[in-house]
C-alpha cells in the first residue's frame, strides 16, 4: 500500500525522486527509498509517542515513503516534521500520484494490495521469521518438529488452496502453488513415521528400526528404511525452502522491492555431521529450474532431487518393492 500509493517515489513535493534504481548488468536493482514512522516506533525516537497503541506502529496509516536523505531530515527536525505536517504531506503526494502520474493504475494498486495481504499472511503463517530455527530441527540426524511450525504448515496448505487470487502476477500464482505442493509433501512423508510424546511440545520422527526381537536382517533391513526416510524428510525441507525463497524473490520483482530485504533469504542449519560441524545452508532454484512449478511432485522429486544445489538421499526406497 504504501510503495503503491506513492508510486515508489519521494513523499517531499520538492524532490518526489523515484525510490528504485534499476538494475544493471553487473548488479541488482538499488533501493533508495526508506517506509518512515509518523510516531515514532520508540517511545523516546523521533514524535515519539507513549500513548500510541503499539500494534499500529507498522502499519499504513503511520508509515510514510522517503527517500533515505529526506527521512533523515524528518528524523533530525521534528519541530517542522510534526506529526500533523506528515499527515498531510503523505495525503497531498498520494493525492498528486493519482492525479498527475498517468502512470499510476487503481486497478493494478487494488490487485497489489490484495496480494500483499496474501503474501504477509502466507510468512506469518508458515513462520519465515522463526525458519531458521524451527527447519534446524528437522535437519538433525533424528528429524523433530515443534507441533505449533507443523500444524501451521499443514494448514497454510488448505489456506492456500482456497485463496482467491488476482488474474495479475501468474508466476507468483504458480510459485505459492509449488511451494504448496512441496509443504503437502513433506506433511505426509514426516507425519507416515512421527510420534507425539505427552506432554512435548514436539513431533518426533520414531525409530521404527528398535525392535525386540533378535532379527539382525530385519533390524537391518529397518535400519536403512529409516536412515531413507530421514534423508527424505530433509530432502523435501529443503525444497520447501527453495520454494519459500523463490516466492519471495517474485514478490520483490513484482510487488515489492523491499519485501524482506531486511531478513534476506531464508537459511538452513543441519546438525553436526561426522565430522562433528554444523553446515549452513543458502538453497534456491536455479534460473533452469525456475519453470512455472519448479517442485514436480514426490514421483519426480525423488528423481531429480540429486540435481539440486544440496541433496542427502536419491532414488526411492531401495528396501521396498
Amino acid at each position: 500500500m504504501l510503495w503503491g500509493r506513492a508510486a515508489s517515489r519521494c513523499s517531499i513535493p520538492e524532490c518526489r525522486r523515484e525510490l528504485v534504481i534499476d538494475a544493471v548488468d553487473t548488479d541488482d536493482s538499488s533501493l533508495v527509498g526508506e517506509a518512515a514512522h509518523i510516531v515514532s516506533g520508540q517511545p523516546d525516537g523521533p514524535r515519539g509517542d507513549p500513548s500510541f497503541p503499539l500494534e499500529r506502529l507498522d502499519k499504513y496509516d503511520n508509515l510514510i515513503l522517503f527517500c533515505n536523505v529526506h527521512h533523515k531530515q524528518a528524523d533530525d527536525q521534528v519541530s517542522h516534521f510534526t506529526v500533523d505536517y506528515l499527515k498531510r504531506l503523505k495525503a497531498d503526494h498520494e493525492k498528486w500520484v493519482r492525479e498527475a502520474l498517468s502512470t499510476f493504475d487503481p486497478v493494478k494498486q487494488a490487485d497489489d494490495e490484495r496480494w500483499a495481504a496474501y503474501i504477509e499472511e502466507w510468512a506469518l503463517r508458515c513462520g519465515l521469521d522463526h525458519w531458521y530455527d524451527e527447519t534446524n530441527a528437522l535437519l538433525q540426524a533424528t528429524p523433530y518438529v515443534r507441533k505449533e511450525f507443523f500444524d501451521n504448515l499443514h494448514a497454510v496448505i488448505e489456506w492456500l488452496l482456497s485463496r482467491i487470487w488476482p488474474d495479475r502476477y501468474p508466476e507468483l500464482r504458480q510459485a505459492l502453488e509449488s511451494f504448496r505442493r512441496v509443504a503437502n509433501d513433506f506433511v505426509i512423508v514426516f507425519g507416515k513415521h512421527s510420534t507425539e510424546k505427552e506432554g512435548r511440545e514436539f513431533y518426533f520422527t520414531e525409530r521404527f528400526y528398535k525392535i525386540r526381537e533378535w532379527n539382525p536382517e530385519l533390524y537391518d533391513l529397518l535400519g536403512k528404511r529409516f536412515d531413507y526416510h530421514v534423508d527424505l524428510v530433509q530432502d523435501l525441507t529443503c525444497e520447501m525452502t527453495r520454494a519459500a525463497n523463490y516466492v519471495c524473490d517474485l514478490v520483490r520483482s513484482a510487488i515489492d522491492p523491499s519485501f524482506r530485504i531486511g531478513q534476506g533469504v531464508l537459511l538452513v542449519r543441519r546438525g553436526v555431521g561426522t565430522d562433528l560441524k554444523e553446515r549452513v545452508y543458502r538453497l534456491e532454484y536455479t534460473p533452469e529450474e525456475r519453470a512455472l512449478l519448479p517442485y514436480p511432485g514426490l514421483e519426480e522429486f525423488l528423481q531429480v532431487r540429486t540435481s539440486r544445489d544440496v541433496s542427502f538421499g536419491e532414488g526411492e526406497d531401495p528396501t521396498t518393492g
